[in-house]
């Protein structure tokens, strides 16, 4: 049995100014802008919600389905995807658009200015009975919105159960949609900071989105995650990596690790532990899907961290 990954497929373009921006800004000339930002490094990774968790799952031992869009210049994410062992069948080519991409700057106190085109994955994505054959459950990631919110409606149709995971979404979905994607859910993934922008956007706070048939994770970061349940909470510390080199992705890194323990079948608690694990091993690497660690290297640190074998 398969679980069904949806959202984005994209690449990332990383830019380093060594410099800050706001010594770049003039306060009076904010009306019309025109900067140029020398960069000292550029760096290109694969990228994308969909697929950071579809490479998670798999390095986790699972087997990830991914339903998303390529465009015109995606031969060569289709080739990494196709190298990694991921089920690409059902990722798409829309010959007439872009992939998606991100162009992100970031200066030297850290902050980011981002241009995001969405191009292929605002086409609408539905999931045919030969993608869904063999599928135990789904995964909505963040992706195009009108894709999210079909999606949600084929799968409360066809009984299969899904996690909901709006992302960045959760500000572009409309009141409406969040709503019926999350009270059809099994499960919804937000971090902090988007439960408080989902209650504030629906009105649904975590007392109303928990119960005996649907539960909530909520990451932390550093500070782990919690898993809340109608039974109890179940606090999920944050393993610690051996270094951190980029935090992009480790999200997305912790969701295909508890992917793999719910297509395992697994209790909450080992899902979220090897959801955990797996994100440390991303952040020792820059970009979304730059590590590969073995089987026995993740059944080595998730032993040492939580004293039980690895179930993956």
């Amino acid at each position: 049995m398969a679980i069904l990954i949806s959202g984005s497929v994209a690449y990332d373009s990383v830019c380093s100014y060594g410099g800050r921006f706001d010594e770049m800004l003039l306060p009076d000339e904010l009306s019309h802008l025109n900067l140029t930002f020398l960069a000292d490094t550029l760096e290109r990774y694969f990228g994308g919600c969909a697929g950071n968790i579809a490479w998670a799952m798999k390095a986790a031992g699972g087997s990830p389905r991914l339903l998303a869009m390529l465009g015109k210049d995606g031969a060569a994410y289709r080739d990494h995807l196709d190298k990694a062992g991921i089920d690409s069948r059902f990722v798409k080519d829309a010959p007439d658009e872009w992939t998606a991409q991100a162009f992100i700057t970031t200066d030297s106190l850290g902050n980011q200015l981002t241009t995001f085109h969405a191009g292929a994955m605002d086409l609408l994505q539905v999931p045919d009975c030969e993608a869904l054959s063999g599928v135990s459950a789904a995964h909505i990631a963040p992706g195009g919105l009108r894709s999210m919110a079909s999606q949600g409606e084929l799968y409360r149709k066809l009984g299969i159960p899904y996690v909901f995971d709006p992302g960045q979404a959760t500000s572009q979905l409309s009141p409406a949609a969040l709503t019926e994607l999350s009270l059809g859910s099994m499960l919804i993934c937000v971090s902090e900071y988007e439960e408080k922008l989902f209650a504030d956007r629906t009105g649904l706070d975590r007392k109303k989105l928990v119960t005996p048939s649907r539960s909530l994770l909520v990451t932390r970061g550093g500070e782990g995650s919690v898993i809340y349940t109608e039974e109890r909470e179940i606090r999920i510390p944050a393993v610690q990596p051996l270094r951190i080199a980029d935090p992009v992705g480790a999200g997305d890194a912790y969701r295909g690790g508890l992917l793999r323990g719910l297509e395992l079948g697994l209790p909450l608690e080992t899902c979220g532990r090897i959801g955990s694990t797996i994100a440390s091993f991303k952040l020792e690497a820059p970009g979304g899907q730059a590590y590969s660690p073995s089987l026995s290297d993740i059944a080595a640190r998730y032993q040492m961290v939580w004293g039980t074998p690895y179930p993956g």
